[in-house]
């Protein structure tokens, strides 16, 4: 039996229609069509693309402008001057084309779902090992046909009233992060916001993670950490490191242990199990799709997440442009946070200039230098970047025991610079250099 695909032919008329009555509708709905697929009817496919191609051309578009583009070839697949004139006979009032968009949006993703659901029933069928790619792909489609729908409007007698519990009872959404000198410029991370710790390899994101991650088990925080790049057991070093701070990451990572470093090795651990309990902690290296990450998210209920890295990320659809899919990826996080409550920390890369510009000097980094979006400045509330001077200068720079992690953006709060304390070896991240060196009695090198 052929399954019927579900499809709305009178709102893609009315949303062509409206768009070339008043341009100014197209802003409002054209992220909704970035696949051609979205309209059911080819000739509704061709109109759109159509119009697209004039509107990025500059040329004027109105019903007779249209029509004039028409040809033969444009006729036989049933884009027609009658169906041009027929759409703007039909255009809706100013303002109402979202909402026909989003109706054409929501079948366009059952298509997919159903396509998807038939496809993960034939691999089931034949035993297929791929059959789990089509799950976290149906998954995907699920949560963004779920978050598609409008959602419940809010009385504003309610809005005030949930608005004076929370200044009466002192109720904040803001997290510490346990270190002053980065909660100076937001007084800490917000719940339903998303920060960005961006970073070249090798310039310590990973480690201002890790350390952020250790603090906010310290003040009783329930965290998630998606570790994309380092197995979980290279991360469980670094964590060894960190908690025990006297262990060196290079020998833990070559297994060179004296007997003295094997007794500390056994009490850290059994300090990490109290600390990173499962009720707690949880860490995944195995997934890489955004739709099971969600899902651990969704049951775990964590208060902050940790994503290290966003560009490790796979995300399906928009397959020819990876712009788009971490455009895609961050507005999903975006909306995890917002449903969860929680505290969304996503590591980035950032383009290769940041270490050198063309006269061989270094510079600071700058939101531009964010790798392959600019939807992550855009979306994200917070934009850190952690930049390890030494790293390019050598024994020019400021010192192997300090890195600069530059506010680059704080949505509410202020931008600058502040200098923490760095022991890479050890893992650690101190609030500042004056911290570091009371907490260790031996010299360190500047």
């Amino acid at each position: 039996m052929e399954t019927t695909l579900p499809y709305d032919i009178d709102s893609e008329d009315v949303v062509l229609g409206s768009v070339i009555h008043n341009m100014e509708e197209y802003d409002k709905v054209s992220s909704y069509f970035m696949d051609d697929d979205v309209f059911y009817q080819d000739k509704a496919k061709l109109l759109w693309k159509r119009i697209t191609d004039m509107k990025r051309s500059g040329e004027h578009i109105d019903t007779l402008a249209m029509c004039s583009t028409v040809t033969k070839k444009d006729s036989d697949k049933g884009l027609t001057k009658y169906y041009i004139t027929g759409c703007t006979g039909n255009a809706c009032s100013k303002g109402a084309a979202e909402y026909y968009a989003i109706r054409i949006y929501e079948k366009y993703l059952l298509r997919k779902v159903i396509v998807e659901s038939e496809l993960i029933s034939e691999k089931a069928k034949s035993n297929d090992t791929d059959i789990y790619k089509s799950i976290s792909k149906a998954h995907s489609l699920y949560g963004e046909l779920l978050s598609s729908r409008p959602s419940q409007a809010q009385d504003i007698e309610d809005v005030i009233s949930d608005t004076l519990l929370d200044i009466k009872n002192k109720t904040t959404k803001l997290i510490k992060t346990g270190y002053s000198n980065i909660d100076k410029f937001a007084g800490g991370l917000t719940r339903g916001e998303v920060t960005i710790i961006g970073g070249r390899p090798g310039h310590g994101k990973t480690t201002v993670m890790v350390n952020l991650l250790s603090k906010a088990l310290e003040n009783g925080q329930r965290a998630l950490f998606f570790s994309r790049e380092l197995p979980n057991s290279e991360l469980f070093k670094k964590l060894i490191c960190l908690e025990s701070e006297q262990l060196s990451y290079s020998m833990v990572r070559k297994n060179v242990y004296t007997e003295n470093d094997l007794l500390i090795v056994n009490n850290t651990i059994t300090e990490i199990k109290k600390k990173y309990s499962r009720d707690r902690f949880l860490m995944f290296d195995n997934i890489r799709g955004f739709a099971m990450s969600s899902s651990e998210v969704k049951k775990f209920k964590p208060d902050i997440i940790f994503d290290d890295y966003i560009q490790l990320i796979t995300c399906e659809g928009y397959e020819d442009s990876r712009r788009l899919q971490i455009e895609k990826l961050v507005n999903d996080y975006k909306w995890l946070a917002k449903e969860t409550d929680c505290v969304v920390v996503l590591a980035s890369q950032l383009n290769r200039g940041i270490e050198r510009d063309s006269r061989g000097k270094s510079y600071n980094p700058q939101l531009s230098d964010l790798a392959e979006s600019g939807a992550i400045e855009q979306v994200a509330e917070n934009v850190f970047f952690s930049y390890y001077d030494y790293k390019v200068k050598g024994e020019a720079g400021k010192g192997k025991n300090i890195i600069s992690l530059h506010a680059c953006k704080v949505r509410y709060g202020d931008s600058g610079v502040t200098d923490l304390g760095y022991d890479g070896d050890k893992c650690k991240v101190y609030n500042s250099i004056e911290e570091m060196i009371n907490n260790d009695s031996n010299d360190i090198p500047f």
